[in-house]
């Protein structure tokens, strides 16, 4: 058994469809353009990881993959997975499964947070040495990571997604288990989040070069407006 992966959902970035609730700001290409940003920025911390040891990459896309998602992949060097149908739990109940039944360790994070720092990451696969399971808190009740040894199979049974009960009923979910809590980071899918990017991007733009890139483009855009 290997020692470690980190899988990445991502979606293809198409106008109207991708970070709608972005869209009220930056309309429905920009939105979808900035989720490009954020994959980007996201992909550079999963090569980071990587080259910090043993840990390979998986990249699972919520519906038909795109060619820009083909692209990711090949930079990835990983071929795409794709998601199954059904809610959050389902889709990380299946990466869990294909993961953990050829590694020892599984921490699964999304794409919306661009400024998610290396050592959280890190953090949540060492804790897996000891614990069963682990959760990094978002500031809107959900989780930006999760991860699981080859001890056990997460459960999402009863978890209510996207609410702000999402971390606490997946506590509920797997209470007999050892599960650790990390440090707490921010993801991007509102209005409102979208000002804490451009709050932090304004004073630590590596934290996100691409997304921080981008949405100078999007000023200097609106400037010449």
């Amino acid at each position: 058994m290997e020692l470690a992966q980190l899988a990445v959902f991502v979606r293809p970035p198409v106008a109207g469809v991708t970070k709608t609730r972005l869209a009220e700001l930056l309309g429905d290409r920009g939105a979808a353009e900035l989720y490009e940003a954020f994959v980007d920025d996201t992909l550079r911390l999963c090569k980071r990881i990587r080259s910090l040891g043993r840990v390979d990459v998986a990249l699972w896309c919520a519906g038909a993959p795109a060619d820009r998602v083909a692209e990711w992949a090949i930079r990835m060097g990983t071929p795409v997975r794709n998601q199954p149908e059904g809610d959050l739990g389902v889709r990380l109940d299946a990466a869990f499964e294909e993961g953990l039944a050829r590694y020892e360790r599984v921490v699964i994070i999304g794409s919306d947070a661009p400024t998610l720092p290396a050592g959280l990451i890190v953090d949540a696969f060492d804790s897996l040495t000891d614990a069963s399971m682990v959760l990094g808190p978002a500031s809107d009740g959900g989780y930006y990571a999760i991860g699981a040894s080859h001890r056990v199979r997460p459960s999402f049974e009863g978890v209510r997604w996207s609410t702000s009960s999402t971390l606490d009923d997946t506590k509920k979910a797997n209470a007999g288990i050892r599960v650790t809590i990390t440090s707490p980071w921010y993801d991007v899918d509102e209005p409102g989040d979208l000002q804490l990017l451009r709050a932090h991007l304004s004073v630590a733009p590596s934290a996100a070069p691409a997304t921080a890139e981008h949405l100078s483009r999007l000023v200097a855009l609106k400037d010449r407006a």
